[in-house]
């Protein structure tokens, strides 16, 4: 049996599965291809490769062929907007096109890319849930999110070119839980949060245990194709800032780009005013496809995963709030 290789496995999502596939497979079955080593508890292999390299793509064939890799797990995506684009466009978009080109020409059985549900974008005219054959259209300002959709492109092209390579991609909702510290679980650490002026959009809030687990299902399921991987229930914006005691401030919406534009030019927020759209407009994704071929069904709903953030960060006030909610 070949072993499970996992990039990008210093994130907060790839240690998760990492962790859990040593613990089912042993240190030896897996192997970890990232930049530093993982913890030394895990005990696992580890190969050091730079995807923004210029050779990545004969080093990443190399360690396919010597660790003999019969699965891949692609995890190593930025979760926040980062300022150096071109750094992050080489290592999402260029680092995906150099692994799936190893990734085939060392006949690797079976691909999993992780994705994001924000690539579809949030738009007035979205229907009620997004499923997977809506097309992404994710704002071409957010540069932060056109490498991921550049990503799921050069897996799309390798999964037509190379039928025999298993590709499966899982467009995981903002995760939201124990440990998760990215700009959206960031908006609950503040007393005050800014909210757009008449808008209160659902919100799908993922636990990370239910990530992981999703991530596992697809490595045991033989399907193929793009997968939304979201929690059971999404929850209004205005629902959850009550739920974790914040005080929504309304302002109006031309006001709100502006300011948050000029904000992020600074260095002084969080995330560039395009993602004010997810908290204007709907982006909720339909997760009937995860359940009726991957069977995965998640074990939260988005308000039981905010409940298990706010008790993991602000323990005290979660406690109570979670015994009168």
């Amino acid at each position: 049996m070949g072993r499970i290789a996992i990039t990008g496995s210093g994130s907060f999502l790839g240690g998760r599965l990492l962790r859990r596939l040593v613990e089912a497979r042993g240190g030896d079955g897996v192997v970890a291809v990232d930049l530093a080593p993982p913890p030394a508890a895990l005990e696992s292999r580890h190969r050091r490769v730079d995807l923004t390299e210029p050779a990545s793509d004969e080093a990443l064939l190399r360690v396919f062929r010597e660790e003999r890799v019969d699965t891949l797990a692609h995890f190593a995506f930025f979760t926040n907007p980062r300022r150096d684009t071109g750094y992050a466009h080489e290592l999402e978009s260029i680092g995906t096109l150099s692994l799936m080109a190893a990734a085939a020409a060392a006949g690797v059985k079976r691909v999993i890319l992780r994705s994001f549900t924000a690539l579809y974008g949030a738009r007035g005219q979205n229907p009620n849930f997004l499923t997977e054959e809506h097309p992404l259209q994710a704002g071409r300002s957010l540069g932060w999110l056109q490498d991921k959709l550049e990503a799921e492109q050069h897996a799309a092209s390798f999964a037509r070119r190379y039928p025999e390579m298993s590709v499966t991609v899982l467009r995981f909702a903002p995760l939201f839980g124990p440990e998760a510290r990215t700009f959206y679980t960031r908006v609950f650490d503040k007393r005050v949060v800014p909210v757009l002026m008449g808008f209160d959009p659902l919100l799908q809030l993922l636990h990370p245990d239910d990530a992981t687990s999703a991530a596992l299902r697809a490595m045991e399921a033989p399907v193929k194709g793009a997968f939304n991987i979201v929690p059971k229930a999404p929850i209004p914006l205005q629902a959850a800032l009550h739920l974790a005691e914040k005080l929504p401030v309304p302002v109006p919406h031309p006001i709100a780009y502006a300011a948050c534009e000029l904000l992020w030019a600074a260095g002084l927020t969080e995330a560039p005013a395009g993602f004010l759209d997810y908290v204007r407009y709907l982006c909720v994704a339909d997760g009937a496809r995860a359940e009726r071929e991957l069977g995965f069904r998640p074990r939260y709903s988005s308000r039981e995963a905010l409940l298990a953030y706010l008790r993991y960060r602000h323990p005290e006030p979660a406690g109570a709030r979670e015994a009168t909610a």
